[in-house]
């Protein structure tokens, strides 16, 4: 068995394992830590991500209720508490390193596909 929070750090997994729902909500985690003044309807950040807006739509939402981005007037914004602010930086880190990269695809993959040895 591969030690996943090992490579990761716990704060990484736990964020992982509580709201990165699939891979394209790291896409959108990523794109708002790079762009974190971005105000864009679903459709906009659809767009930027190359998906339908159907699809981001229940990820964007989640991440809503996470209290990671802010919706209003159908606008969203990256609006992490600091502390959150500082988990996602660590997430984004992570993903730069080959090593932790591969890492967190295999857990955002076991998530999405529990039933799966690692």
């Amino acid at each position: 068995m591969y030690d996943l929070e090992g490579v990761l750090g716990p704060k990484v997994t736990e964020f992982v394992e509580r709201h990165v729902r699939s891979l394209l909500t790291w896409d959108i985690l990523v794109f708002f830590y790079r762009n974190p003044d971005a105000v864009l309807d679903l459709n906009g950040l659809a767009s930027r991500l190359g998906r339908k807006a159907d699809e981001i739509e229940p990820e964007v939402a989640a991440l809503q209720d996470a209290r990671i981005l802010s919706v209003a007037g159908g606008l969203i914004r990256y609006k992490p508490t600091p502390e959150m602010r500082e988990t996602v930086a660590e997430f984004v880190r992570a993903c730069q390193d080959r090593n932790r990269r591969l890492a967190l695809i295999a857990l955002v993959l076991y998530r999405i596909a529990p039933h799966s040895e690692m």
